[in-house]
C-alpha cells in the first residue's frame, strides 16, 4: 500500500524525494590561499622566477647554494667552543684565559 504525504503542498509518495534545486552561484566561502612563492629576480642571471623548481634549476646552473639551505648544527657547535673560552673567568696576573 502506497503512502502519501503533503510536502510544499503537494502530495508525494513517502519515499520519494523531490531533486534539490541549487542556486547557480553556491554559499560556500572559498579559501583564499596566497601562493607560497612570489615572482622574484634571480641574483644570478636577472630573469624572472615563479616556482621553486625554477629556484632550484637557477641556483644548480649558477653553482651556487642559498645560505638558509646551510646545516646550522655545525656552525653553532663552533659558536659555543669559542664562546666557552671567551668566558672564563679572568684571573690576574695571567696573560691569557685559556
Amino acid at each position: 500500500m502506497a503512502v502519501y504525504v503533503l510536502r510544499d503542498g503537494e502530495l508525494v509518495l513517502k519515499g520519494f524525494s523531490a531533486p534539490q534545486k541549487f542556486s547557480k552561484r553556491a554559499n560556500f566561502s572559498a579559501p583564499n590561499i596566497a601562493p607560497r612563492f612570489e615572482t622574484m629576480e634571480s641574483p644570478v642571471t636577472g630573469k624572472s622566477i615563479g616556482s621553486w623548481a625554477e629556484r632550484e634549476r637557477d641556483m644548480k646552473a649558477a653553482d651556487a647554494v642559498d645560505a638558509r639551505d646551510i646545516p646550522r648544527g655545525p656552525i653553532e657547535k663552533r659558536r659555543q667552543e669559542r664562546a666557552r673560552s671567551d668566558a672564563a673567568p679572568i684571573e690576574w696576573g695571567k696573560l691569557d684565559r685559556a
